[in-house]
């Protein structure tokens, strides 16, 4: 399951905070999806674990971190690698994707793993390549 959570910035005051719904002001990164430990879920803005206990968001080295306290665990949320996904959907491998638009193999592991933030003309040429819209990739 995904959850689509919102980070913003508190102006260098605090670490950023983490959000299910956009920041009033705008200053929040758009809300990226990220994948939920299995059995967790998400319904009508509250989280749950396995065994129906509440769970909460915090953040934790500038990334969001779901909260377990009834079974204590916490886990470090991941981005969902929308750009993997879409390129195993096709069929390619990392190599044949970067062949195909200029870029190393590790170049692409790092976009997939969003250790970079990849330019807009490599993300159109992506897109391109996998046949579909730069939005389905981030």
């Amino acid at each position: 399951m995904t959850a689509r959570i919102y980070i913003y910035d508190t102006q260098g005051q605090n670490e950023p905070v983490c959000s299910l719904t956009p920041e009033p002001s705008g200053a929040d990164d758009g809300g990226r999806d990220y994948t939920l430990p299995k059995g967790y879920t998400l319904q009508e803005g509250q989280f749950s674990a396995p065994n129906g206990s509440t769970c909460y968001l915090q953040m934790h080295n500038g990334a969001p971190l779901l909260v377990d306290n009834a079974n204590k665990l916490a886990f470090l949320l991941e981005q969902e690698r929308k750009m993997e996904q879409r390129r195993k959907a096709a069929g390619l491998t990392r190599l044949q994707l970067a062949d195909q638009v200029g870029l190393t193999q590790y170049d692409i592991y790092r976009m997939e793993h969003h250790e970079v933030v990849p330019s807009t003309a490599a993300l159109g040429k992506i897109a391109a390549v996998l046949h579909c819209d730069t939005i389905d990739l981030i």
